[in-house]
């Protein structure tokens, strides 16, 4: 059997497993290490080095600490914002790769085998209401993800671990803390179903020069067209761990791209399931085209192509 994706606001089961998981992985701690960590990333960052304190990490912060080091690998050209899996075509199948890994560890937690990720509509169950009833949202309360701002220390997510943290002067490795938010302050609204519609409507997957200027399926989603819009509005919205580049600290980050997902596989019903640039495409970035392996540190890479149909491993519900 595959997975079902289903919304965390009517699947409470599937809300339960997965808010379980997320303090579960947090708290399961692996052999490796910050020091072992920063290692590994030297080898492939020049000049990187992990600050902070000697501790044994989590399966989550593993994950936190992926989704960094992508953001740290630039492509070939190189260009403002994009990165291995930010600001180019890439962007959609590397989150697909990187929420499937996500998905098989929240199965084995769970030990259902068919477990699947929830999502969060934040444009029915969001950015079409008013301010106050965004911030006031049940979402927002101990029965699902906990408050909204400041630290998160009552809800199912109370007991969820930060270690790595992302500073000024780099990675940091912390004294285990609750996850921190700041909803609503730096923006008073999530994106809307309009946004949606738009991003559906889009004609073409991504296009040259492959970067946050074009106007395109992708960067729609992603949310750098008169951003910050869809899926960089709702980092911000949520502020505080959510902002930085270990965005997946707060287990929110999940629900945020397991709803982006749902809204590309949407496009693909309606479009096909085509990728844009093609392995020959000249001047496309490298690492974006659709043969390209994707920045993976665990479990083995994809590239972009094999992601496109799902089917064997997940689907969802409803599609917008």
């Amino acid at each position: 059997m595959t997975a079902v994706r289903t919304h965390i606001l009517d699947d409470l089961t599937a809300a339960q497993r997965y808010l379980d998981a997320a303090v579960g992985l947090s708290t399961e701690l692996t052999s490796v290490t910050a020091r072992s960590a920063s290692q590994v990333l030297a080898r492939v960052i020049p000049g990187f080095r992990m600050r902070g304190i000697e501790q044994r990490l989590s399966v989550w912060d593993l994950f936190v600490i992926w989704h960094w080091a992508s953001m740290q690998l630039t492509t070939s050209p190189e260009t403002a914002m994009r990165n291995r899996a930010h600001g180019g075509p890439v962007f959609l199948p590397w989150h697909r790769m990187y929420l499937l890994r996500l998905e098989q560890q929240l199965q084995r937690h769970s030990g259902v085998a068919d477990a699947g990720l929830p999502y969060w509509d934040w444009a029915v169950a969001g950015g079409d209401l008013t301010p106050d009833q965004q911030l006031n949202h049940v979402l927002w309360t101990d029965k699902f993800l906990g408050p909204p701002r400041g630290s998160v220390t009552t809800g199912p997510l109370a007991a969820h671990i930060v270690r790595i943290e992302e500073r000024d002067d780099g990675l940091w490795s912390v004294p285990p803390r609750p996850i921190a938010r700041a909803a609503g302050t730096q923006v008073g609204t999530l994106p809307r179903s309009s946004d949606v519609r738009a991003a559906l409507n889009s004609d073409r997957y991504d296009r040259d020069p492959w970067d946050i200027s074009v106007v395109s399926h992708r960067n729609l989603v992603e949310g750098w067209v008169n951003g910050p819009r869809m899926h960089n509005r709702v980092h911000v919205w949520v502020g505080g761990d959510m902002l930085p580049g270990t965005s997946p600290n707060d287990p929110v980050f999940f629900l945020n791209h397991c709803n982006v997902d749902r809204i590309w596989e949407s496009w693909m019903t309606r479009h096909g399931r085509t990728y844009e640039p093609g392995q020959d495409v000249r001047g496309a970035p490298v690492g974006h085209r659709i043969d390209d392996d994707m920045i993976a540190l665990l479990g083995t890479s994809f590239r972009p192509g094999q992601v496109l149909d799902a089917s064997a491993w997940y689907s969802y519900d409803v599609l917008p």
